[in-house]
């Protein structure tokens, strides 16, 4: 069922959604091994994890409106 397929996409995008925000440290992650040398990699990093952020909290509201929908049509289709 179309529903339940949103549903698990919206859990996984969830669940996506916490592991990069925890990550991402309320803008300060913290550097890893090559970082503490190389600043411009930790730039690079600190710049794709608020892209991938970004692409989450969209791919999650996009599922939760495509639920709204399918929520609406199936009750009037019942």
């Amino acid at each position: 069922d179309a529903r339940a397929i949103l549903e698990a996409e919206l859990k996984k995008a969830e669940a996506r959604l916490a592991e990069l925000q925890k990550e991402w440290n309320n803008g300060e992650p913290e550097k890893n091994g090559a970082e503490q040398r190389n600043h411009q990699k930790y730039l690079d990093r600190v710049a794709e994890l608020k892209v991938n952020l970004a692409r989450t909290e969209n791919d999650i509201s996009g599922l939760k409106r495509e639920l709204g929908r399918s929520g609406a049509s199936a009750s009037a289709s019942k």
